[in-house]
């Protein structure tokens, strides 16, 4: 495992790296979701609230294009990180592009993606910003770290209890991401 793995904190595991989307690809990703009837709301409490759209069921074409993409930029994850011990055989959870609308309306309050048997499957998130709202940042406050929305930006770190974040209101426009996991396979 050498020393590489050794000098690494939490932090090093949350990566993040710009320009994976053109902007032009970005601004038709959300001008075909506003013109969608698929969209649904997810609302649970005071604990998230946005809007969202199954690409992989309901854009196939787009997830063609865009599985690759994410695939890419995993295994820089790989490489970067040092991760001996990457799945060979892994799946894609559905992708999703989510609306977070302004003003407090919409938000996702600190958590972490794995917190059950079924999520268990899951051993990496993903998240694309398809704009930059002001607001809207992805905190993880236990890493000091935050990470601002910008067009076509990737960020991905592990989904487990030593990651906890939060998707933070935008404050005067709609924040989009596209958003998916990395699985065990079955």
């Amino acid at each position: 495992m050498g020393t590489r793995l050794a000098n690494q904190t939490l932090s090093d595991h949350v990566m993040v790296f710009d320009d994976t989307l053109t902007a032009a690809h970005c601004e038709a990703l959300i001008a075909r979701f506003e013109a969608s009837a698929d969209q649904e709301e997810c609302r649970r409490d005071q604990c998230y609230s946005f809007a969202q759209l199954d690409i992989t069921k309901n854009w196939p074409d787009e997830h063609k294009v865009l599985i690759p993409i994410f695939l890419n930029y995993f295994n820089k994850y790989q490489v970067s990180t040092n991760a001996c011990f990457w799945p060979p055989k892994f799946s894609f959870e559905h992708l999703r592009l989510k609306r977070y609308l302004p003003g407090g309306q919409d938000s996702f309050e600190l958590h972490v993606d794995v917190m059950g048997q079924m999520a268990a499957r899951r051993f990496m998130t993903a998240i694309v910003y398809l704009n930059a709202p002001a607001g809207g940042e992805t905190l993880f406050p236990n890493l000091d770290l935050t990470v601002a929305p910008e067009p076509g930006k990737f960020i991905a770190f592990p989904p487990l209890w030593l990651f906890p974040h939060a998707g933070l209101p935008p404050k005067a426009q709609p924040k989009y991401i596209l958003h998916t996991y990395l699985c065990y396979p079955s």
